[in-house]
């Protein structure tokens, strides 16, 4: 069985942190995973021509793109490099979003995808307006409440900031950085850390099916390959806490 890693909410596991032998399988199969997918989308059968102006080439490259963020969200965290990490969830979720905007095909996405081959900028916006216009309210809210929560990571709010200090005496604030043994890293933000990544991985391997990049055979296939056969047990009864 996988590592329970990939199904906790960030709640949760800032909550319960101490899972350190959950998080190194998930770190493995994580890391096994993301390898194999890199494999099926950047092999030799790969090949665009630097004039092809087409969205299977937009979708291919931004998807690519999200891997390798994803590839190097894995390696920061186990390195326990989060504030690094952490600026590319939005980078991976924005990326994935605006493939499944080109994928779609509608009039704006076509003006879009010829804006975008041009080196012009297509916000997010445009994608959630979208997703409104398709979909309704209810979603192209949650992406918007969503892309918002990540933001928070790019532009460096005061509590994602605070991910990165303990509490001292007098619960004066202590930058991890003055310990370079990384003793201080506050075991909380990196299995905060790990669960976004996880809910992130997951959500590229959607997506790589359902625009049709790598067949939903090849990407199954790939998962059941690299998830372990045994799931480390939980070390300590989850309790509620408000990240």
């Amino acid at each position: 069985m996988p590592s329970f890693i990939w199904d906790r909410t960030p709640q949760e596991a800032y909550a319960n942190p101490y899972e350190y032998d959950a998080q190194c399988q998930f770190l493995r199969e994580a890391a096994a995973f993301l390898d194999v997918l890199h494999r099926h989308l950047c092999g030799s059968s790969r090949r665009f021509h630097r004039d092809d102006t087409s969205g299977e080439k937009a979708i291919w490259m931004l998807q690519v793109d999200a891997l390798e963020s994803l590839r190097d969200c894995v390696e920061l965290l186990r390195d326990k490099r989060h504030r690094l990490a952490g600026r590319l969830f939005r980078d991976v979720t924005e990326t994935l979003d605006l493939a499944a905007f080109f994928h779609s095909e509608s009039t704006e996405s076509r003006k879009s995808l010829e804006r975008w081959y041009k080196d012009e900028v297509v916000e997010h916006s445009v994608y959630r307006k979208y997703v409104k216009t398709t979909e309704g309210e209810g979603p192209a809210s949650a992406k918007r409440d969503d892309y918002r929560a990540l933001s928070k990571f790019t532009h460096r709010t005061y509590r994602s900031l605070a991910f990165g200090y303990t509490l001292g005496a007098g619960d004066c604030l202590v930058y991890e950085g003055v310990d370079t043994l990384g003793i201080l890293i506050p075991p909380h933000t990196i299995s905060r850390y790990l669960a976004l990544a996880a809910s992130l991985i997951k959500f590229l391997r959607n997506e790589l099916s359902a625009r049709g990049t790598v067949s939903p055979e090849t990407v199954t296939a790939a998962w059941c390959a690299t998830m372990e056969d045994r799931s480390a047990p939980r070390r300590f009864v989850p309790h509620p806490h408000k990240a």
